[in-house]
């Protein structure tokens, strides 16, 4: 008995808070920014308040359209409440790009001025409180993992000159993130930034540099530190959701252990370390 009421009330507060469609924001990002074979199909869903600053700019959807793919503070990882209103600011001579799937949960923040592009891959999931200030250029490979409080930030907005030599830097630089990247919550990518496919980044961690030229073109890597160092090598994340389930159950049963070497394990994963395409 307390387990059906226990189920009653689980299914109830999932109702209360689950992320609520906003319908005319819905429709008018999409008729205003698509064309109109495209915006008929309704491939972007809004879910949650967002103040929509500026839609001067262009959205550009690569691939099959389907509706619904896009998803922008679609609620997922229940790692935080709302706090404040979502934003999205496109300047006039900028562009967002979609190359498949997508979803922002609560809180994010996208704002793209000067001629900026950011081009998105396909099957990224962004989490609550992802921030993307972009003025130049940011490219996110496909089957990336954002966890929250991730900030990509491609300009420092204003110069700064060294009093002695005069010298002035460029205010911003392209970013380019990898395929397969995992990068850890509340991490800052700034301008310069890029990482090579499979590499994985610790929590917290502050990047400004080409690591993609640091591993000498070596994928797998996982970085650290503020600012960002190589701390491993030949290391990547699990993809294969059935790889996963295994390794619950194997440390589950192996509970004094600390770390799975089985080589067969290892053989199966190189073989089958596949992404799940789809999004729940």
């Amino acid at each position: 008995m307390m387990k059906l009421i226990n189920r009653i009330f689980s299914r109830f507060e999932r109702f209360c808070f689950c992320s609520r469609i906003r319908l005319f924001k819905t429709l008018y990002i999409n008729f205003r920014t698509l064309p109109l074979r495209q915006a008929i199909k309704c491939p972007i869903v809004i879910y949650g308040p967002v103040e929509l600053y500026n839609l001067g700019g262009d959205i550009e959807i690569r691939g099959t359209i389907r509706r619904n793919m896009i998803k922008l503070g679609y609620r997922q990882g229940y790692f935080s409440g709302s706090k404040r209103c979502s934003m999205i600011m496109l300047a006039p001579d900028t562009k967002l790009i979609f190359n498949g799937p997508c979803m922002f949960d609560l809180d994010y923040a996208i704002r793209i001025t000067g001629k900026g592009i950011v081009n998105i891959g396909a099957y990224i999931g962004f989490g609550s409180d992802t921030k993307i200030y972009c003025e130049e250029s940011i490219t996110i490979g496909d089957y990336c993992r954002i966890p929250f409080g991730t900030c990509f930030m491609d300009t420092n907005y204003h110069y700064s000159i060294h009093t002695e030599t005069g010298a002035v830097h460029k205010k911003s630089a392209p970013i380019i993130i990898g395929c397969y990247n995992w990068i850890g919550n509340t991490s800052t990518i700034m301008k310069g930034t890029e990482t090579p496919d499979g590499a994985i980044i610790a929590s917290k961690s502050f990047l400004n540099k080409n690591y993609k030229k640091l591993s000498d073109g070596e994928k797998n890597i996982v970085l650290a530190g503020s600012p960002a160092k190589i701390v491993q090598r030949s290391c990547t994340r699990v993809l294969s959701l059935e790889m996963e389930s295994y390794l619950n159950k194997w440390f589950t049963t192996n509970s004094d252990q600390m770390v799975c070497s089985d080589k067969q394990l290892l053989n199966d994963f190189l073989n089958d370390n596949q992404y799940c395409k789809s999004f729940s």
